[in-house]
């Protein structure tokens, strides 16, 4: 299964520590970008930012619609909105907006209103890979750095646990405890535009349907969630900007067919930009990473498995 990634230490910064154990990626540096922020652990405006450091110690987090709760809550509270947007009797609310490298996509109008015209997406396709195999991947930053050349730079900040509302570094079975991160994103949407940054609470969730109990991924249904911090609750990067991410939430179901294991997903997706980045632009960009990605991720797990490295992803 997918080991929670740790609070970073020199050691985490390898895919492999010392006596050749995998170990998590905690932070990373897009190639183009390594010239200014070397390998990321040099992070001055959010390691000096009280605001921020204090939040990361107790665990309590303003999301961008200015309800206060812990990194679980959040998570919880993102569930149950995908729940209600993924569910049957609102598909009707969405209209087509296209598709993509055989992913459907669809566009809810009353909520990209409500986001002032950024879109609300749905994303629908059907992918040769186990739910747990795109977990491993979503969390494994070297890895999105490969697959995604907008990004600038990601760093986890802290990792909780949903067996420990309190403390997240005082927990137990950590391997089938889901687990949410504090983690710290940039993005460079590209000429002449600044760069984009966020703090997103990004974990997953597993449903009951597992078969080895709640907290086994086995084969089941899983959630990958994320949300954004508000905007003013950390300080953007030099010459940053702060976008939103309001919702973001993967289902992933697996199909098992003729002895193999396929994966349903369907994501929904809110980002707020931000900025002068005309909106009918920024919906583009939105849409068509968020297919590039998944569907690079398929090949990049597709490799994985050939090579083996895809059972060190999984180990961390």
């Amino acid at each position: 299964h997918p080991q929670p990634p740790q609070k970073m230490t020199d050691s985490s910064k390898k895919s492999q520590d010392d006596n050749g154990e995998p170990q998590i990626i905690s932070v990373a540096v897009g190639k183009k970008f390594q010239k200014y922020y070397g390998d990321g652990s040099s992070t001055p405006w959010l390691d000096e930012d009280p605001l921020l450091q204090r939040q990361i110690e107790k665990n309590q987090w303003m999301r961008w619609d200015g309800n206060l709760g812990t990194a679980q809550e959040h998570m919880h509270w993102m569930k149950g909105q995908a729940q209600s947007f993924m569910s049957d009797e609102r598909h009707s609310e969405y209209r087509r907006y296209g598709e993509h490298k055989g992913v459907e996509y669809f566009i809810h109008d009353k909520l990209t209103e409500a986001g002032r015209g950024y879109g609300f997406f749905k994303l629908m396709g059907t992918f040769d890979f186990e739910p747990k195999d795109l977990l491993a991947c979503m969390f494994d930053f070297g890895l999105t750095v490969e697959m995604d050349d907008t990004v600038v730079l990601m760093k986890i900040l802290g990792t909780y646990y949903q067996n420990d509302k309190k403390n997240h570094q005082e927990t137990t079975n950590k391997a089938h405890n889901p687990f949410v991160t504090a983690a710290y994103w940039s993005n460079a949407p590209g000429f002449p535009f600044q760069y984009r940054d966020g703090v997103d609470l990004s974990g997953y969730l597993i449903d009951n349907d597992t078969s080895g109990g709640d907290d086994d991924i086995g084969g089941g249904t899983v959630w990958q969630l994320s949300t954004s911090i508000r905007a003013g609750e950390f300080q953007s990067c030099p010459y940053g900007l702060t976008a939103e991410n309001r919702y973001w939430a993967y289902k992933l179901e697996p199909i098992r067919e003729k002895g193999k294991v396929r994966t349903r997903a369907t994501l929904i997706c809110q980002t707020l930009l931000n900025g002068c980045i005309p909106k009918i632009l920024s919906n583009y960009m939105v849409c068509k990473v968020l297919i590039d990605y998944v569907a690079k991720a398929e090949e990049v797990i597709k490799r994985n498995k050939e090579s083996g490295k895809q059972d060190m992803l999984l180990k961390r």
